[in-house]
Protein backbone atom coordinates (compact mmCIF):
# COMPACT_ATOMS: atom_id res chain seq x y z
CA UNK A 1 0.00 0.00 0.00
CA UNK A 2 2.86 2.37 0.90
CA UNK A 3 4.56 1.57 -2.39
CA UNK A 4 1.43 2.34 -4.39
CA UNK A 5 0.91 5.67 -2.60
CA UNK A 6 4.55 6.60 -3.22
CA UNK A 7 4.32 5.73 -6.92
CA UNK A 8 1.11 7.75 -7.35
CA UNK A 9 2.72 10.74 -5.63
CA UNK A 10 5.72 10.63 -7.97
CA UNK A 11 3.44 10.24 -11.00
CA UNK A 12 1.52 13.35 -9.96
CA UNK A 13 4.77 15.31 -9.70
CA UNK A 14 5.85 14.12 -13.15
CA UNK A 15 2.46 14.91 -14.69
CA UNK A 16 2.71 18.40 -13.17
CA UNK A 17 6.18 18.72 -14.77
CA UNK A 18 7.84 18.98 -11.35
CA UNK A 19 10.56 16.63 -12.56
CA UNK A 20 13.26 17.75 -10.09
CA UNK A 21 10.97 17.15 -7.11
CA UNK A 22 9.92 13.78 -8.53
CA UNK A 23 13.56 12.68 -8.94
CA UNK A 24 14.47 13.84 -5.43
CA UNK A 25 11.58 11.88 -3.96
CA UNK A 26 12.48 8.82 -6.03
CA UNK A 27 16.14 9.03 -4.95
CA UNK A 28 15.10 9.35 -1.32
CA UNK A 29 12.33 6.75 -1.17
CA UNK A 30 12.50 4.40 -4.19
CA UNK A 31 16.20 3.73 -4.57
CA UNK A 32 16.73 2.33 -1.04
CA UNK A 33 13.64 0.12 -1.35
CA UNK A 34 14.98 -1.41 -4.58
CA UNK A 35 17.66 -3.12 -2.48
CA UNK A 36 15.32 -4.07 0.36
CA UNK A 37 14.69 -7.82 0.11
CA UNK A 38 11.75 -7.47 2.49
CA UNK A 39 9.82 -5.64 -0.22
CA UNK A 40 7.96 -8.03 -2.57
CA UNK A 41 9.63 -8.45 -6.01
CA UNK A 42 6.63 -7.07 -7.93
CA UNK A 43 6.62 -3.90 -5.81
CA UNK A 44 10.37 -3.48 -6.30
CA UNK A 45 9.85 -3.79 -10.06
CA UNK A 46 7.17 -1.06 -9.94
CA UNK A 47 9.53 1.17 -7.93
CA UNK A 48 12.25 0.55 -10.52
CA UNK A 49 9.98 1.66 -13.34
CA UNK A 50 8.88 4.90 -11.66
CA UNK A 51 12.49 5.70 -10.69
CA UNK A 52 13.66 5.16 -14.26
CA UNK A 53 10.80 7.32 -15.51
CA UNK A 54 12.14 10.14 -13.34
CA UNK A 55 15.59 9.64 -14.87
CA UNK A 56 14.08 9.68 -18.37
CA UNK A 57 12.38 12.99 -17.59
CA UNK A 58 15.90 14.39 -17.09
CA UNK A 59 17.13 12.51 -20.20
CA UNK A 60 19.56 10.59 -17.98
CA UNK A 61 19.21 7.41 -19.99
CA UNK A 62 22.64 6.02 -19.09
CA UNK A 63 21.81 6.10 -15.39
CA UNK A 64 18.48 4.44 -16.15
CA UNK A 65 20.15 1.68 -18.17
CA UNK A 66 22.71 1.09 -15.41
CA UNK A 67 20.00 0.92 -12.74
CA UNK A 68 17.85 -1.57 -14.69
CA UNK A 69 20.87 -3.75 -15.53
CA UNK A 70 22.08 -3.87 -11.93
CA UNK A 71 18.58 -4.64 -10.69
CA UNK A 72 17.89 -7.48 -13.12
CA UNK A 73 21.37 -8.97 -12.62
CA UNK A 74 20.75 -9.47 -8.90
CA UNK A 75 19.07 -12.41 -7.19
CA UNK A 76 15.64 -10.93 -7.85
CA UNK A 77 15.76 -12.23 -11.43
CA UNK A 78 14.85 -15.74 -10.26
CA UNK A 79 11.83 -14.35 -8.38
CA UNK A 80 10.25 -12.60 -11.39
CA UNK A 81 7.81 -14.23 -13.78
CA UNK A 82 8.48 -14.68 -17.49
CA UNK A 83 6.02 -11.85 -18.26
CA UNK A 84 7.87 -9.52 -15.87
CA UNK A 85 11.19 -10.34 -17.53
CA UNK A 86 9.70 -9.61 -20.96
CA UNK A 87 8.55 -6.19 -19.74
CA UNK A 88 12.04 -5.51 -18.39
CA UNK A 89 13.47 -6.42 -21.81
CA UNK A 90 11.10 -3.88 -23.37
CA UNK A 91 12.17 -1.25 -20.83
CA UNK A 92 15.84 -1.83 -21.69
CA UNK A 93 15.09 -1.71 -25.42
CA UNK A 94 13.31 1.63 -24.98
CA UNK A 95 16.38 3.06 -23.27
CA UNK A 96 18.66 1.67 -25.99
CA UNK A 97 16.40 3.30 -28.59
CA UNK A 98 16.66 6.68 -26.87
CA UNK A 99 20.44 6.28 -26.82
CA UNK A 100 20.30 5.45 -30.55
CA UNK A 101 21.95 2.07 -29.90
CA UNK A 102 19.77 0.41 -32.48
CA UNK A 103 21.73 -2.83 -32.70
CA UNK A 104 21.47 -3.34 -28.92
CA UNK A 105 17.79 -2.40 -29.01
CA UNK A 106 17.16 -5.07 -31.64
CA UNK A 107 19.15 -7.64 -29.67
CA UNK A 108 17.17 -6.89 -26.52
CA UNK A 109 13.80 -7.35 -28.25
CA UNK A 110 14.99 -10.65 -29.73
CA UNK A 111 15.02 -12.03 -26.17
CA UNK A 112 11.21 -11.89 -26.18
CA UNK A 113 9.76 -15.15 -27.59
CA UNK A 114 8.34 -14.70 -31.08
CA UNK A 115 4.84 -15.71 -29.98
CA UNK A 116 4.87 -13.03 -27.26
CA UNK A 117 6.01 -10.12 -29.40
CA UNK A 118 3.49 -7.32 -29.80
CA UNK A 119 2.92 -5.34 -32.98
CA UNK A 120 4.82 -2.47 -31.39
CA UNK A 121 7.77 -4.81 -30.66
CA UNK A 122 7.91 -5.96 -34.26
CA UNK A 123 7.66 -2.40 -35.59
CA UNK A 124 10.53 -1.31 -33.33
CA UNK A 125 12.62 -4.33 -34.35
CA UNK A 126 12.00 -3.69 -38.05
CA UNK A 127 12.94 -0.02 -37.68
CA UNK A 128 16.15 -0.90 -35.84
CA UNK A 129 17.05 -3.53 -38.43
CA UNK A 130 16.49 -1.02 -41.23
CA UNK A 131 18.61 1.63 -39.49
CA UNK A 132 21.56 -0.74 -39.06
CA UNK A 133 20.94 -2.15 -42.57
CA UNK A 134 20.41 -5.67 -41.28
CA UNK A 135 19.23 -8.39 -43.65
CA UNK A 136 16.47 -9.15 -41.14
CA UNK A 137 14.67 -5.87 -41.90
CA UNK A 138 12.83 -7.36 -44.88
CA UNK A 139 11.48 -10.32 -42.90
CA UNK A 140 10.54 -8.15 -39.93
CA UNK A 141 8.62 -5.70 -42.10
CA UNK A 142 6.82 -8.58 -43.77
CA UNK A 143 5.91 -9.90 -40.32
CA UNK A 144 4.68 -6.42 -39.42
CA UNK A 145 2.45 -6.42 -42.50
CA UNK A 146 0.89 -9.68 -41.38
CA UNK A 147 0.05 -8.12 -38.02
CA UNK A 148 -0.91 -4.71 -39.37
CA UNK A 149 -1.67 -4.94 -43.11
CA UNK A 150 -1.87 -1.17 -43.53
CA UNK A 151 1.47 -0.31 -41.93
CA UNK A 152 2.56 2.46 -44.29
CA UNK A 153 6.15 2.37 -43.01
CA UNK A 154 6.49 -1.31 -43.94
CA UNK A 155 4.97 -0.72 -47.35
CA UNK A 156 7.35 2.18 -48.05
CA UNK A 157 10.40 0.20 -46.92
CA UNK A 158 9.55 -2.92 -48.89
CA UNK A 159 8.87 -0.97 -52.08
CA UNK A 160 12.14 0.92 -51.70
CA UNK A 161 14.12 -2.33 -51.81
CA UNK A 162 15.29 -3.76 -55.15
CA UNK A 163 13.25 -6.80 -56.18
CA UNK A 164 13.98 -9.56 -58.59
CA UNK A 165 12.63 -7.56 -61.53
CA UNK A 166 13.74 -3.98 -61.44
CA UNK A 167 13.14 -1.87 -58.43
CA UNK A 168 9.79 -2.56 -56.70
CA UNK A 169 8.90 -5.51 -54.52
CA UNK A 170 6.39 -7.70 -56.33
CA UNK A 171 3.42 -8.86 -54.21
CA UNK A 172 1.35 -11.90 -55.24
CA UNK A 173 -1.97 -10.79 -56.78
CA UNK A 174 -3.89 -13.18 -54.54
CA UNK A 175 -2.23 -11.92 -51.37
CA UNK A 176 -4.58 -10.40 -48.78
CA UNK A 177 -1.69 -8.16 -47.65
CA UNK A 178 -1.40 -6.82 -51.16
CA UNK A 179 -5.09 -5.95 -51.34
CA UNK A 180 -5.08 -4.28 -47.93
CA UNK A 181 -1.97 -2.23 -48.70
CA UNK A 182 -3.31 -1.32 -52.13
CA UNK A 183 -6.60 -0.26 -50.56
CA UNK A 184 -4.78 1.86 -47.98
CA UNK A 185 -2.67 3.48 -50.69
CA UNK A 186 -5.77 4.18 -52.76
CA UNK A 187 -7.47 5.85 -49.80
CA UNK A 188 -4.38 7.99 -49.14
CA UNK A 189 -4.23 9.10 -52.76
CA UNK A 190 -7.93 10.02 -52.58
CA UNK A 191 -7.18 12.20 -49.56
CA UNK A 192 -4.43 13.98 -51.48
CA UNK A 193 -6.94 14.64 -54.28
CA UNK A 194 -9.37 15.96 -51.62
CA UNK A 195 -11.85 13.17 -52.46
CA UNK A 196 -12.69 12.72 -48.81
CA UNK A 197 -16.05 10.96 -49.24
CA UNK A 198 -14.50 8.29 -51.44
CA UNK A 199 -11.57 7.94 -49.02
CA UNK A 200 -13.99 7.43 -46.11
CA UNK A 201 -15.71 4.63 -48.01
CA UNK A 202 -12.34 2.97 -48.67
CA UNK A 203 -11.27 3.27 -45.03
CA UNK A 204 -14.61 1.84 -43.91
CA UNK A 205 -14.00 -1.22 -46.09
CA UNK A 206 -10.56 -1.60 -44.50
CA UNK A 207 -12.00 -1.11 -41.01
CA UNK A 208 -14.47 -3.95 -41.55
CA UNK A 209 -11.54 -6.29 -42.14
CA UNK A 210 -9.36 -4.78 -39.39
CA UNK A 211 -11.64 -3.42 -36.69
CA UNK A 212 -8.84 -2.78 -34.23
CA UNK A 213 -6.57 -0.90 -36.64
CA UNK A 214 -6.07 2.52 -35.02
CA UNK A 215 -4.28 4.04 -38.00
CA UNK A 216 -7.16 3.31 -40.38
CA UNK A 217 -9.65 4.81 -37.93
CA UNK A 218 -7.49 7.92 -37.43
CA UNK A 219 -7.21 8.47 -41.19
CA UNK A 220 -10.97 8.12 -41.48
CA UNK A 221 -11.37 10.70 -38.70
CA UNK A 222 -9.17 13.15 -40.60
CA UNK A 223 -11.39 12.80 -43.68
CA UNK A 224 -14.47 13.66 -41.61
CA UNK A 225 -12.65 16.64 -40.09
CA UNK A 226 -11.74 17.96 -43.53
CA UNK A 227 -15.45 17.80 -44.38
CA UNK A 228 -16.27 19.86 -41.26
CA UNK A 229 -17.89 16.86 -39.56
CA UNK A 230 -16.08 17.62 -36.33
CA UNK A 231 -18.21 15.62 -33.91
CA UNK A 232 -17.88 12.40 -35.91
CA UNK A 233 -14.17 13.07 -36.41
CA UNK A 234 -13.59 13.58 -32.68
CA UNK A 235 -15.32 10.31 -31.80
CA UNK A 236 -13.18 8.42 -34.31
CA UNK A 237 -9.95 10.04 -33.11
CA UNK A 238 -10.81 9.13 -29.53
CA UNK A 239 -11.61 5.56 -30.60
CA UNK A 240 -8.24 5.32 -32.37
CA UNK A 241 -6.47 6.62 -29.24
CA UNK A 242 -8.32 4.06 -27.12
CA UNK A 243 -7.18 1.25 -29.42
CA UNK A 244 -3.57 2.43 -29.51
CA UNK A 245 -2.41 5.00 -26.94
CA UNK A 246 0.97 5.23 -28.72
CA UNK A 247 -0.60 6.23 -32.07
CA UNK A 248 1.12 9.31 -33.52
CA UNK A 249 -0.22 9.58 -37.08
CA UNK A 250 -2.92 12.26 -37.53
CA UNK A 251 -2.61 13.38 -33.88
CA UNK A 252 -1.38 16.84 -34.86
CA UNK A 253 -4.60 17.34 -36.80
CA UNK A 254 -6.59 15.94 -33.84
CA UNK A 255 -5.00 18.69 -31.71
CA UNK A 256 -6.31 21.21 -34.25
CA UNK A 257 -9.82 19.81 -33.86
CA UNK A 258 -9.58 20.08 -30.06
CA UNK A 259 -8.30 23.64 -30.43
CA UNK A 260 -11.36 24.43 -32.55
CA UNK A 261 -13.55 23.33 -29.62
CA UNK A 262 -11.67 25.74 -27.28
CA UNK A 263 -10.64 22.83 -25.04
CA UNK A 264 -7.16 23.98 -24.00
CA UNK A 265 -6.91 21.32 -21.30
CA UNK A 266 -7.56 18.55 -23.85
CA UNK A 267 -4.97 20.00 -26.27
CA UNK A 268 -2.39 20.14 -23.50
CA UNK A 269 -3.23 16.61 -22.35
CA UNK A 270 -2.88 15.22 -25.86
CA UNK A 271 0.41 17.01 -26.46
CA UNK A 272 1.78 15.82 -23.13
CA UNK A 273 0.85 12.19 -23.86
CA UNK A 274 2.36 12.33 -27.35
CA UNK A 275 5.64 13.73 -26.03
CA UNK A 276 5.78 11.01 -23.39
CA UNK A 277 5.30 8.43 -26.13
CA UNK A 278 7.99 9.77 -28.46
CA UNK A 279 9.74 13.14 -28.19
CA UNK A 280 11.53 12.57 -31.48
CA UNK A 281 8.34 12.81 -33.52
CA UNK A 282 6.74 16.17 -34.41
CA UNK A 283 3.10 15.50 -33.45
CA UNK A 284 3.53 16.15 -29.73
CA UNK A 285 5.38 19.42 -30.32
CA UNK A 286 2.73 20.52 -32.82
CA UNK A 287 0.00 19.88 -30.24
CA UNK A 288 1.89 21.84 -27.56
CA UNK A 289 2.42 24.73 -29.99
CA UNK A 290 -1.33 24.84 -30.50
CA UNK A 291 -1.83 24.91 -26.73
CA UNK A 292 0.44 27.94 -26.30
CA UNK A 293 -1.26 29.61 -29.26
CA UNK A 294 -4.60 29.16 -27.46
CA UNK A 295 -3.06 30.81 -24.40
CA UNK A 296 -1.95 33.78 -26.51
CA UNK A 297 1.76 33.00 -25.98
CA UNK A 298 2.78 33.23 -29.63
CA UNK A 299 6.54 33.45 -29.07
CA UNK A 300 6.54 30.25 -27.03
CA UNK A 301 4.32 28.61 -29.64
CA UNK A 302 6.74 29.58 -32.42
CA UNK A 303 9.74 28.18 -30.55
CA UNK A 304 7.95 24.86 -30.04
CA UNK A 305 6.71 24.53 -33.62
CA UNK A 306 10.23 25.24 -34.90
CA UNK A 307 11.34 22.25 -32.81
CA UNK A 308 8.76 20.14 -34.66
CA UNK A 309 10.04 21.38 -38.02
CA UNK A 310 13.62 20.53 -37.04
CA UNK A 311 12.62 16.99 -36.09
CA UNK A 312 10.56 16.45 -39.26
CA UNK A 313 11.27 18.95 -42.08
CA UNK A 314 8.64 17.23 -44.27
CA UNK A 315 5.80 17.35 -41.72
CA UNK A 316 3.11 19.56 -43.29
CA UNK A 317 1.18 20.13 -40.06
CA UNK A 318 4.19 21.81 -38.40
CA UNK A 319 4.29 24.49 -41.11
CA UNK A 320 0.50 24.83 -41.09
CA UNK A 321 0.54 25.56 -37.36
CA UNK A 322 3.30 28.13 -37.83
CA UNK A 323 1.03 29.77 -40.41
CA UNK A 324 -1.75 29.93 -37.80
CA UNK A 325 0.65 31.43 -35.25
CA UNK A 326 1.84 34.07 -37.73
CA UNK A 327 -1.79 34.94 -38.55
CA UNK A 328 -2.54 35.36 -34.85
CA UNK A 329 0.53 37.61 -34.58
CA UNK A 330 -0.67 39.81 -37.45
CA UNK A 331 2.06 38.68 -39.86
CA UNK A 332 -0.11 37.67 -42.81
CA UNK A 333 2.74 37.60 -45.36
CA UNK A 334 4.79 35.20 -43.24
CA UNK A 335 1.64 33.15 -42.63
CA UNK A 336 1.02 32.84 -46.38
CA UNK A 337 4.57 31.55 -46.87
CA UNK A 338 4.12 28.90 -44.17
CA UNK A 339 0.72 27.79 -45.44
CA UNK A 340 2.17 27.48 -48.95
CA UNK A 341 5.04 25.38 -47.61
CA UNK A 342 2.58 23.05 -45.86
CA UNK A 343 0.49 22.96 -49.05
CA UNK A 344 3.54 21.97 -51.08
CA UNK A 345 4.33 19.06 -48.75
CA UNK A 346 0.79 17.67 -48.46
CA UNK A 347 -2.21 19.59 -49.73
CA UNK A 348 -5.51 19.35 -47.92
CA UNK A 349 -8.69 21.34 -47.40
CA UNK A 350 -6.98 22.96 -44.41
CA UNK A 351 -3.92 24.13 -46.33
CA UNK A 352 -6.13 25.59 -49.06
CA UNK A 353 -8.13 27.55 -46.48
CA UNK A 354 -4.98 28.73 -44.77
CA UNK A 355 -3.47 30.05 -48.01
CA UNK A 356 -6.73 31.74 -49.04
CA UNK A 357 -7.30 33.44 -45.68
CA UNK A 358 -3.69 34.65 -45.52
CA UNK A 359 -3.83 36.09 -49.04
CA UNK A 360 -7.11 37.87 -48.21
CA UNK A 361 -5.54 39.33 -45.07
CA UNK A 362 -2.64 40.57 -47.21
CA UNK A 363 -5.03 42.10 -49.73
CA UNK A 364 -3.83 39.75 -52.47
CA UNK A 365 -7.33 38.93 -53.65
CA UNK A 366 -6.39 37.67 -57.09
CA UNK A 367 -4.07 35.01 -55.64
CA UNK A 368 -6.70 34.12 -53.05
CA UNK A 369 -9.36 33.71 -55.75
CA UNK A 370 -7.15 31.34 -57.77
CA UNK A 371 -6.73 29.01 -54.79
CA UNK A 372 -10.41 29.32 -53.81
CA UNK A 373 -11.49 28.45 -57.34
CA UNK A 374 -9.16 25.43 -57.42
CA UNK A 375 -10.53 24.25 -54.05
CA UNK A 376 -14.13 24.59 -55.29
CA UNK A 377 -13.28 22.57 -58.41
CA UNK A 378 -11.75 19.79 -56.29
CA UNK A 379 -14.66 19.81 -53.81
CA UNK A 380 -17.66 21.04 -55.83
CA UNK A 381 -20.36 20.03 -53.33
CA UNK A 382 -18.52 21.16 -50.22
CA UNK A 383 -19.90 24.09 -48.23
CA UNK A 384 -16.48 25.16 -46.99
CA UNK A 385 -15.08 25.35 -50.52
CA UNK A 386 -18.02 27.46 -51.73
CA UNK A 387 -17.64 29.67 -48.67
CA UNK A 388 -14.00 30.34 -49.54
CA UNK A 389 -14.95 31.55 -53.03
CA UNK A 390 -17.77 33.67 -51.61
CA UNK A 391 -15.50 35.12 -48.94
CA UNK A 392 -12.92 36.22 -51.53
CA UNK A 393 -15.56 37.71 -53.84
CA UNK A 394 -17.11 39.62 -50.92
CA UNK A 395 -14.06 41.88 -50.93
CA UNK A 396 -14.91 43.10 -54.45
CA UNK A 397 -17.85 45.60 -54.47
CA UNK A 398 -18.99 44.56 -57.94
CA UNK A 399 -19.18 40.89 -56.86
CA UNK A 400 -21.20 41.34 -53.65
CA UNK A 401 -24.38 39.88 -55.09
CA UNK A 402 -22.61 36.81 -56.44
CA UNK A 403 -20.73 36.39 -53.17
CA UNK A 404 -24.00 36.50 -51.18
CA UNK A 405 -25.55 33.79 -53.37
CA UNK A 406 -22.54 31.53 -52.94
CA UNK A 407 -22.49 32.01 -49.18
CA UNK A 408 -26.23 31.38 -48.84
CA UNK A 409 -25.79 28.26 -50.99
CA UNK A 410 -22.96 27.08 -48.74
CA UNK A 411 -25.21 27.41 -45.69
CA UNK A 412 -27.94 25.45 -47.44
CA UNK A 413 -25.43 22.65 -47.92
CA UNK A 414 -24.14 22.82 -44.34
CA UNK A 415 -25.65 24.97 -41.61
CA UNK A 416 -22.50 24.44 -39.53
CA UNK A 417 -20.19 26.08 -42.06
CA UNK A 418 -18.76 28.84 -39.85
CA UNK A 419 -16.71 30.31 -42.71
CA UNK A 420 -19.93 31.01 -44.66
CA UNK A 421 -21.67 32.50 -41.62
CA UNK A 422 -18.76 34.82 -40.84
CA UNK A 423 -18.27 35.92 -44.45
CA UNK A 424 -21.98 36.57 -45.05
CA UNK A 425 -22.32 38.53 -41.79
CA UNK A 426 -19.30 40.67 -42.78
CA UNK A 427 -20.82 41.24 -46.22
CA UNK A 428 -24.09 42.44 -44.66
CA UNK A 429 -22.17 44.81 -42.37
CA UNK A 430 -20.16 46.17 -45.31
CA UNK A 431 -23.44 46.90 -47.12
CA UNK A 432 -24.87 48.47 -43.93
CA UNK A 433 -27.51 45.75 -43.65
CA UNK A 434 -27.22 45.36 -39.88
CA UNK A 435 -30.69 43.80 -39.29
CA UNK A 436 -29.89 41.05 -41.82
CA UNK A 437 -26.51 40.44 -40.16
CA UNK A 438 -28.15 40.19 -36.72
CA UNK A 439 -30.85 37.82 -38.00
CA UNK A 440 -28.23 35.64 -39.68
CA UNK A 441 -26.08 35.31 -36.56
CA UNK A 442 -29.08 34.72 -34.29
CA UNK A 443 -30.24 31.94 -36.59
CA UNK A 444 -26.95 30.02 -36.78
CA UNK A 445 -25.34 30.84 -33.43
CA UNK A 446 -27.13 28.13 -31.36
CA UNK A 447 -25.59 25.26 -33.37
CA UNK A 448 -22.23 26.98 -33.92
CA UNK A 449 -21.33 28.26 -30.46
CA UNK A 450 -17.74 29.46 -30.20
CA UNK A 451 -15.92 32.46 -28.79
CA UNK A 452 -15.33 33.76 -32.33
CA UNK A 453 -19.03 33.52 -33.23
CA UNK A 454 -20.16 35.26 -30.03
CA UNK A 455 -17.58 37.99 -30.65
CA UNK A 456 -18.80 38.54 -34.21
CA UNK A 457 -22.39 38.74 -33.00
CA UNK A 458 -21.42 41.22 -30.28
CA UNK A 459 -19.52 43.37 -32.82
CA UNK A 460 -22.62 43.65 -35.01
CA UNK A 461 -24.81 44.42 -31.98
CA UNK A 462 -22.39 47.19 -31.01
CA UNK A 463 -22.68 48.72 -34.48
CA UNK A 464 -26.47 48.51 -34.14
CA UNK A 465 -26.18 50.31 -30.76
CA UNK A 466 -27.67 47.34 -28.87
CA UNK A 467 -25.04 47.75 -26.17
CA UNK A 468 -26.43 45.65 -23.26
CA UNK A 469 -26.98 42.70 -25.56
CA UNK A 470 -23.49 43.19 -27.03
CA UNK A 471 -21.96 43.16 -23.53
CA UNK A 472 -23.71 39.85 -22.76
CA UNK A 473 -22.30 38.23 -25.91
CA UNK A 474 -18.78 39.55 -25.34
CA UNK A 475 -19.00 38.02 -21.86
CA UNK A 476 -20.14 34.70 -23.36
CA UNK A 477 -17.14 34.77 -25.72
CA UNK A 478 -14.72 35.41 -22.85
CA UNK A 479 -16.23 32.60 -20.80
CA UNK A 480 -15.40 30.22 -23.65
CA UNK A 481 -11.97 31.73 -24.28
CA UNK A 482 -10.56 34.16 -21.68
CA UNK A 483 -7.64 34.94 -24.04
CA UNK A 484 -9.85 36.35 -26.83
CA UNK A 485 -8.33 39.83 -27.18
CA UNK A 486 -10.96 40.99 -29.65
CA UNK A 487 -13.72 40.18 -27.16
CA UNK A 488 -11.82 41.94 -24.36
CA UNK A 489 -11.40 45.11 -26.42
CA UNK A 490 -15.03 44.96 -27.56
CA UNK A 491 -16.33 44.54 -24.02
CA UNK A 492 -14.24 47.49 -22.75
CA UNK A 493 -15.51 49.64 -25.61
CA UNK A 494 -19.14 48.77 -24.89
CA UNK A 495 -18.61 49.33 -21.17
CA UNK A 496 -17.28 52.85 -21.81
CA UNK A 497 -20.20 53.61 -24.12
CA UNK A 498 -22.71 52.36 -21.55
CA UNK A 499 -21.07 54.22 -18.64
CA UNK A 500 -19.61 57.43 -20.13
CA UNK A 501 -19.63 59.32 -16.78
CA UNK A 502 -17.75 56.70 -14.81
CA UNK A 503 -14.39 57.61 -16.35
CA UNK A 504 -14.90 61.36 -15.92
CA UNK A 505 -15.90 60.84 -12.28
CA UNK A 506 -12.73 58.82 -11.74
CA UNK A 507 -10.70 61.66 -13.24
CA UNK A 508 -12.47 64.30 -11.14
CA UNK A 509 -12.06 62.33 -7.91
CA UNK A 510 -8.34 63.15 -7.44
CA UNK A 511 -9.08 66.88 -7.96
CA UNK A 512 -11.79 66.80 -5.29
CA UNK A 513 -9.45 65.00 -2.92
CA UNK A 514 -6.74 67.63 -3.57
CA UNK A 515 -9.19 70.48 -2.84
CA UNK A 516 -10.28 68.80 0.37
CA UNK A 517 -6.66 68.34 1.40
CA UNK A 518 -5.92 72.01 0.63
CA UNK A 519 -8.91 73.13 2.73
CA UNK A 520 -7.68 70.95 5.56
CA UNK A 521 -4.23 72.54 5.32
CA UNK A 522 -5.83 76.03 5.48
CA UNK A 523 -7.83 75.02 8.57
CA UNK A 524 -4.73 73.61 10.20
CA UNK A 525 -2.83 76.81 9.39
CA UNK A 526 -5.65 78.92 10.97
CA UNK A 527 -5.60 76.81 14.11
CA UNK A 528 -1.84 77.35 14.39
CA UNK A 529 -2.34 81.13 14.08
CA UNK A 530 -4.88 81.09 16.91
CA UNK A 531 -2.47 79.11 19.05
CA UNK A 532 0.22 81.72 18.46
Amino acid sequence: MITQVLIEEIKQLLDSELCDSALQLAELECKPRLLDKQVPPVERLSLLRIYCRCLHAHKNYRASLRTITEFISSSIRSQLSADDLEEVARDISNVRWELKEHDMCLAQLRQIPRSHRTTKDIARMARCAALIQSNDAHDLYMELLKRQPNAAEAYMYLNSQPGNKGGRLQYRPDSSNYHDVASFTTARSMMLRLEYRAAIAEYQRLARRHRANAQVIAQQATCHYMLNETRKAQLLYERARALDASLMQEMGIFAGLLMQTNDAYAVYGLGNQLLKTDQMRPEGWVAMARYFLMKGQTQEALAIVWKAQTLAPDHAEAYYVEGAIQMASGSADEAADMYLKAHGIERSALTYRGVIEAYVRCGRYKNAFLYAKELAELMPQNAGALAMVGMVLSHSPESHEKAAKLLVGALELDSRCTEAIAALASLYVTNEQLPQAIDLLEKYLPENESDDMYTRYADVLTLANELPKAAVNYTAALELNPNNERAKVGYDRVDRLMHPHAESEDEEQPDAEMDEAADQRVDDFSDDEVAL
